[in-house]
């Protein structure tokens, strides 16, 4: 039976509860590893027609219930039932066969294969018992046309954005059978108007009676979609509940055990001078991606935002910087001296660092320890300085426990690989890893995509105290809230050029949106108020 990707029509059945036996129980699981135990007598039931939100901070045990249901990982104790009858995995095929599709947070795409191959990677369409690479392709299409994708089957993974490989991996779950699927983060990589597009199939497919397990940190997503909710919180269910009348703040006092204290833009005053002379100097920049020459400075203590829509330019802009994608013209300065941004070595050697968006690909060395990955940074002694040579595991130690306890890592010991942390600890470690460069600028690509609500306050707050010390920060985002929340003032990109820098009387989440648009934001000096111009042309 073919999977037809379903087109959107308003629903009115979000808050109907499914009276419907149960497709997906998971029954008093627990998952135990050396010093910790992930999962402690967990339960959750899915039924058809329903979307339940499985909610929790980072490390709560939400990617392991995943691994466990998907089949990647064998539960210590409890069990696993599909339409009444319990069962085993011992594998992802198995789970698979049993009507279970899973989008992960983490890509399992093959970089060096085709979209269309990617797509049926596991279940290949064959005639004759070979595969059929044309009718793989035909699939393909229709799957992404269904999408409303501009991909092409044809391209290969490596050579597509982080976005449109979160594209692909969804389109990859959605091209199997199932009665059960699974979305973690699924939208962690997406733009407004794919966002949309893809709640609004997610409301068709619950239509249409399949059981969804939605994972997701953003929260307006949650109260959109979910007609019921489990909330884990140190690998235990502390909330079954349905969300008829709920709110934000009721969602997140559960997953912290407490409530989240709001801060406004006063309680942080800014600290730097803008009489200063910048330690960022970029001047008539020009990469793949940046239509037009871009010049702008960035002084020590300020955090200056970068906005724009996909494809306006962010990402290349920060990667030219740092000398990960090619300058065609222009100059980056830190202080007097040019850098050399032939590579990131160069980059580094004048004192910027970055911390990419993609951070599985761009950041964490996952064969490493969370104390490897975090120290390896730590800039090296002098030639002559016997210490350079040997490995000081006892500094070492000391200088990660310093870390993890500023920064709140949440790991049982340093020794761990980074691979068994959740995505927000991962996020904190490489946080670690820029501190202990000391480095004068850093740049900041989606610092907290896939972060949960406490974890990303916590990011904010460093963000904020690394430039109280000094520390010039860029901070690109595709979320209008988070720049308004941690900029002083924010560039905006339109289309690969620079379309305005909005001063720190004017970084609001609507104006940051309303530019991100190309709406041309003027300020009237005797009113004090913002207000938007005619739309950029095309």
């Amino acid at each position: 039976m073919r999977t037809t990707i379903p087109q959107h029509c308003p629903s009115e059945r979000r808050r109907v509860l499914s009276t419907k036996p149960p497709i997906l129980e998971v029954r008093q699981i627990t998952k135990s590893y050396p010093g910790v135990t992930a999962l402690k007598d967990a339960t959750l039931t899915l039924r058809p027609g329903e979307i339940r939100a499985l909610l929790g901070e980072n490390g709560a045990g939400k990617s392991t219930m995943i691994k466990i249901i998907g089949g990647l990982q064998a539960p210590t104790s409890g069990e696993l039932h599909v339409n009444g009858a319990p069962v085993v995995f011992s594998g992802s095929l198995d789970s698979q066969n049993a009507g279970i599709s899973v989008v992960s947070q983490e890509f399992r795409l093959v970089p060096q294969m085709t979209v269309a191959e990617n797509i049926f990677l596991g279940h290949e369409l064959t005639r004759g018992g070979l595969i059929s690479r044309r009718e793989q392709t035909e699939r393909a299409r229709e799957l992404l046309d269904q999408l409303g994708l501009d991909i092409s089957p044809g391209r290969r993974i490596d050579s597509l954005t982080v976005a449109d490989q979160q594209l692909v991996e969804i389109t990859r779950a959605l091209s199997r059978d199932f009665q059960v699927l699974i979305m973690d983060e699924p939208t962690a990589a997406l733009n407004e108007a794919e966002v949309q597009k893809l709640l609004a199939m997610v409301e068709k497919l619950r239509d249409r009676g399949a059981a969804i397990l939605y994972v997701s940190h953003r929260l307006p997503e949650v109260l959109r979609l979910a007609s019921t909710a489990t909330v884990l919180r140190d690998g235990q269910v502390v909330a079954d509940i349905s969300m008829e009348g709920v709110q934000e703040p009721e969602l997140v006092e559960l997953m912290l055990g407490k409530a989240l204290e709001a801060e406004s833009r006063d309680s942080h005053e800014r600290g730097w001078n803008p009489d200063d002379a910048a330690v960022l100097e970029v001047t008539d920049l020009r990469t793949a991606g940046i239509s037009q020459p871009i010049s702008f400075g960035v002084r020590p203590g300020q955090i200056l935002g970068v906005a724009g829509l996909v494809g306006s330019g962010r990402a290349e802009l920060l990667k030219a910087i740092f000398g990960a994608q090619r300058v065609q013209s222009g100059a980056v300065r830190v202080g007097d001296a040019r850098v050399d941004t032939s590579s990131p070595a160069g980059a580094i050697g004048s004192g910027i660092f970055m911390l990419g968006e993609d951070r599985k690909a761009e950041g964490i060395l996952p064969h490493l320890s969370v104390l490897e990955n975090t120290v390896i940074s730590e800039p090296q002694r002098g030639l002559f300085d016997p210490r350079r040579w040997v490995i000081g595991r006892r500094e070492e130690r000391k200088t990660f426990g310093e870390l993890k306890e500023g920064l709140r890592i949440r790991v049982d010991r340093p020794e761990r690989l980074i691979g068994a942390l959740s995505g927000g600890n991962q996020q904190k470690v490489l946080f670690g890893r820029a501190v202990l460069t000391q480095c004068r600028v850093l740049l900041l690509n989606e610092p907290t995509r896939g972060v949960d609500v406490g974890a990303k306050a916590e990011i904010y707050q460093l963000i904020r105290k690394l430039a109280a010390d000094g520390v010039a920060i860029v901070v690109s985002s595709s979320e209008a809230a988070e720049l308004a929340a941690v900029s002083d003032d924010c560039l905006v990109l339109y289309a690969g050029a620079h379309l305005d820098t909005l001063p720190p009387e004017l970084v609001t989440e609507d104006n940051i949106v309303a530019a991100s648009l190309g709406q041309r934001i003027t300020h009237s000096a005797s009113l004090g108020a913002a207000s938007t111009s005619e739309e950029v042309a095309n």
